[in-house]
């Protein structure tokens, strides 16, 4: 499984435009909506609302899915399910840094146009006179109507463990922010600031933070590098907690050093 990183989301951009993306799903909703209940429909308007950011491609949960079409996890997990089978659709399983489970990316695939699938259709199988603007108010009535995402109007606001580096604010060094975004979204790397702020509080050092900001990436590749090796047994943030604070002890025992030969001096 690949880690759920914003560059990561980035990669599976599916669409040069939401006005490609919007055919696609027409098309698809054309040729499949009589095979989709109430609750697909709810399900796949969420979806296809959320995959504006990076065209064509959702990642929020199934949780946030469910809650915003008003149905049950379940429901949102088997329609997902349905537009995989049917093509819509492609399911990429990610992994956080500690190594569970993430969210999975829904990436809306290039489905053949309304246009095209219309006129594929056999002379046979339509009817003379008014079947066109039938046709053609049956399309306004799925898509423009009943399941139009609103792209511009109406967005769905990302979820916080959604959002990715450039929400951060702007206390946060932005050294740290750069070493950390390939591996955490932007709720994590704020959480392991807050480690950061608290171990240079504990410490007083008398060094602002961003004089040892160095010394604190270097305890996070150590941690990275103790992950990718399996050596963490607790959780990631407690590994970097005491990596960083052995490193920052050490600074300031330098300066207590200083300090104490400064005294003899005087004394002398």
């Amino acid at each position: 499984m690949e880690k759920l990183t914003y560059e990561t989301i980035q990669n599976y951009q599916s669409f040069e435009s939401t006005e490609e993306m919007d055919k696609a799903v027409r098309g698809f909703l054309y040729k499949h909506k009589g095979e989709l209940s109430e609750g697909d429909l709810k399900v796949l308007q969420q979806i296809w609302r959320h995959s504006v950011k990076v065209i064509g491609v959702s990642f929020a949960k199934y949780e946030y899915i469910a809650e915003q079409a008003n149905v049950s996890r379940r429901t949102a997990m088997r329609a997902v399910k349905k537009f995989v089978e049917k093509g819509l659709m492609k399911k990429i399983p990610t992994a956080r840094m500690n190594g569970k489970q993430g969210v999975n990316i829904l990436v809306i695939q290039p489905f053949a146009s309304f246009d095209s699938l219309k006129n594929d259709v056999s002379p046979h199988a339509v009817t003379p006179a008014d079947t066109p603007n039938k046709t053609e108010n049956k399309q306004d009535s799925l898509c423009e109507k009943d399941l139009k995402p609103n792209n511009v109007i109406e967005q769905v606001e990302p979820s916080l463990e959604q959002l990715d580096s450039s929400y951060l604010p702007e206390s946060v060094s932005p050294k740290f922010v750069e070493a950390a975004k390939p591996f955490f979204p932007a709720i994590e790397i704020y959480r392991l600031w807050q480690r950061v702020l608290i171990v240079y509080s504990k410490m007083q050092l008398q060094k602002n933070l961003e004089d040892v900001i160095d010394k604190v990436i270097d305890a996070f590749k150590q941690t990275v590098f103790a992950k990718k090796l399996g050596k963490i047994r607790s959780t990631f943030a407690g590994y970097f907690y005491t990596i960083l604070y052995a490193s920052l002890v050490v600074e300031k025992r330098k300066e207590t050093k200083h300090l104490f030969y400064n005294f003899l001096n005087e004394g002398e």
